[in-house]
């Protein structure tokens, strides 16, 4: 009885959908889920835009600054290690995992995490050899803002590095330790190493840049560190709720 009563409840709905139709009304399902779709199309529109701009704000600003700096004194060796690993190679591999971003939105998960952990290795090497290079004939040393965020965050960048491959092998370390505060601390400890990294940038164009053409520039790098972590925050604050709730 429950199931012709169903049946019956559903023919009922259908022959009024069916008259509704008939004499013209519009259906109001179909253009609530059009206008859902069109939603979504239009937001994913914007993002790959958004994404387009920022990768456009990172290579011209890295090309323009290996452009200003060109040379094999120490100052223009330190400058362009270390604005193609921050400004380029550190933000591409935060950028990776952005779900709409126009380069890499075809690739798999786990081809992503292999391309994000080798521009960060790259990243390492330009950054440390940047460091290197400046330690290795100024008298003084990390007195300076510049120079204080700049070791701070290569220090970060090589501890990520090296202690990247529990991220990978996050779901056998289980019953010792929650996946979600594995790849939480690694979010963490990124997005703030990559934030200090391109402050120390902003510091250095102070040396490089003696016009108001610097604040330009920062006002560049701030853009570029808004738009590269914007899904990394919101997935590091998920993580939070779930690691601590």
């Amino acid at each position: 009885m429950e199931e012709a009563g169903r049946r019956n409840e559903k023919s009922f709905s259908m022959e009024k959908v069916d008259v509704a139709q008939a004499l013209g009304f519009p259906d109001n399902s179909t253009n609530l889920e059009d206008s859902n779709k069109s939603r979504r199309s239009t937001r994913g529109t914007c993002l790959a835009i958004l994404d387009l701009v920022n990768h456009a704000l990172i290579v011209g600003l890295t090309v323009y600054t290996l452009y200003r700096s060109w040379g094999s004194n120490v100052v223009n060796l330190h400058t362009i290690f270390c604005t193609t690993g921050y400004v380029l190679l550190m933000s591409e591999a935060i950028v990776v995992f952005a779900g709409d971003s126009v380069l890499t939105k075809f690739l798999s998960r786990g081809a992503k995490r292999h391309l994000h952990w080798i521009l960060q290795i790259l990243g390492l090497i330009f950054i440390v050899s940047g460091v290197v290079i400046m330690y290795r004939v100024k008298p003084v040393h990390f007195k300076s803002i510049h120079g204080i965020l700049g070791i701070t965050s290569a220090v970060l960048v090589v501890f990520l590095s090296v202690a990247g491959y529990p991220v990978f092998i996050a779901a056998k370390l289980r019953n010792a330790i929650k996946p979600v505060a594995i790849k939480f601390a690694h979010n963490f400890l990124g997005i703030s190493c990559f934030a200090i990294g391109m402050t120390a940038q902003c510091y250095g164009y102070t040396y490089i840049f003696k016009s108001d053409l610097k604040f330009v520039f920062i006002i560049i790098v701030v853009a570029i560190i808004a738009l590269s972590i914007r899904r990394a925050i919101p997935s590091l604050f998920r993580q939070f709720l779930v690691l601590f709730r």
